[in-house]
């Protein structure tokens, strides 16, 4: 029996799972435009190495406080470079962001950093705390389980899918120049993975398609996080998230009993 509370829930996912949508697609098309001619870059005159060491450690949640290293921060060599484009409004949450290069996962270089449109870097633009309820049945937010419940009773087409990579795509019922991809990305923690992902022929503008990814993960305490890279690199998109959570692992110093607290 569907009540009030039940249609408040309903919405605020359904608000929730659109902006998800619409700041996918902006993202894609407004992030990636070609640049203008940069600024002289005095740090890169002046620095002859990517800076060592490691970031201020940084408290996500209570079992999880990072310490990057500083060649996965562009911001090691710009201090002063805004903040990139998030994927939606900007968080009060405290948030971790690091970048990798593709096939060998690693860092910034002198040389690597000056290409904005590297269609090897893998961004991850957010880390930070979620809502350990986002993960209960038919929660809003950003569990993949319940965001491809609603999406599939609101704009996805369950008749119009294709399987690929380890992924089922699905098309919109209103023709989309995207994909929302949907497949197991942990299946030791048994977790999931929701993708958006551009197809061609792109939009006129869209010099540099995206593959992107938005999701909350029950692992240390709860989490939400972002990643984007060039669509060409769907087909390693397993590769890349296992990554990323590599990383993670690795770069926790927080003391806990149980490092990736799954769940």
């Amino acid at each position: 029996m569907r009540t009030a509370s039940s249609d408040r829930t309903r919405t605020i996912g359904l608000a929730a799972l659109a902006v998800w949508v619409l700041a996918l697609g902006a993202a894609g098309c407004a992030r990636k435009s070609a640049p203008g001619p940069p600024p002289p870059d005095r740090s890169a005159q002046a620095a002859r190495v990517w800076p060592p060491g490691r970031s201020t450690p940084l408290k996500i949640t209570d079992t999880l406080t990072l310490s990057i290293p500083l060649e996965y921060e562009r911001s090691a060599l710009q201090h002063g470079e805004p903040a990139r484009a998030l994927l939606s409004v900007q968080s009060d949450r405290v948030e971790a962001q690091f970048d990798f290069f593709l096939p060998h996962f690693s860092g910034y270089t002198l040389q690597n950093y000056r290409n904005e449109l590297d269609e090897n870097k893998v961004e991850v633009v957010y880390l930070h705390a979620g809502d350990p309820h986002e993960a209960e049945p038919d929660a809003a937010g950003e569990y993949p389980p319940n965001m491809l419940k609603r999406a599939l009773q609101d704009f996805l087409n369950p008749d119009d899918h294709q399987d690929m990579y380890g992924l089922r795509c699905y098309r919109g019922r209103v023709p989309s120049p995207r994909i929302t991809c949907y497949g197991r990305r942990d299946a030791a923690g048994r977790e999931d993975i929701m993708l958006s992902a551009a197809v061609a022929p792109y939009p006129q503008g869209v010099t540099f398609p995206l593959l992107q990814a938005r999701y909350y993960s029950r692992r240390y305490g709860g989490v939400r996080i972002a990643w984007r890279a060039h669509v060409s690199n769907l087909p390693r998109w397993h590769d890349i998230d296992a990554q990323i959570w590599k990383f993670i692992d690795a770069w926790n110093v927080a003391r806990a009993p149980h490092e990736s607290q799954r769940h």
